[in-house]
């Protein structure tokens, strides 16, 4: 589904929300549910696609990054979205401070897992230099 549809359909259940909570708040919570449901669907699909075209970006052999690089950088994505859509889980909640918390928390994992990376940049970087390292 594309942005203009996801849009108008955001619209649409944004109005019908405004709507219900005029005349039937006990029914606003089910709707806005299942509007995130169906929002998280089209979001694991077009994640699909995302992991799909990055690993078709990845060359399986010569000159290409080695494999485990390609495994950490979708890691950091996967933990990138999850971190995202927790903190905004609490922030929906009246929890600012702990959407805060967990968004830092997020950061520092993929800071964590991206370490190795960094190692080796450096490590190809200062043999390029002459630096003998690597």
């Amino acid at each position: 589904m594309d942005g203009t549809k996801i849009g108008a359909l955001a619209l649409l259940l944004l109005v019908a929300l405004l709507l219900l909570r005029q005349h039937r708040p006990e029914w606003a919570p089910l709707l806005r549910m299942a509007g995130a449901v169906l929002f998280g669907g089209f979001l694991i699909a077009a994640v699909g696609e995302a992991v799909s075209a990055i690993r078709a970006l990845a060359p399986s052999g010569g000159d290409s990054l080695p494999e485990g690089t390609w495994a950490t950088l979708l890691k950091a994505l996967g933990l990138a979205f999850l971190t995202e859509i927790t903190a905004g889980i609490c922030r929906d909640s009246g929890e600012a401070g702990l959407a805060s918390w967990v968004e830092m928390a997020g950061k520092m994992e993929i800071l964590l897992l991206s370490l190795p990376l960094v190692r080796e940049v450096l490590g190809a970087v200062t043999g390029l230099l002459g630096g003998g390292g690597g």
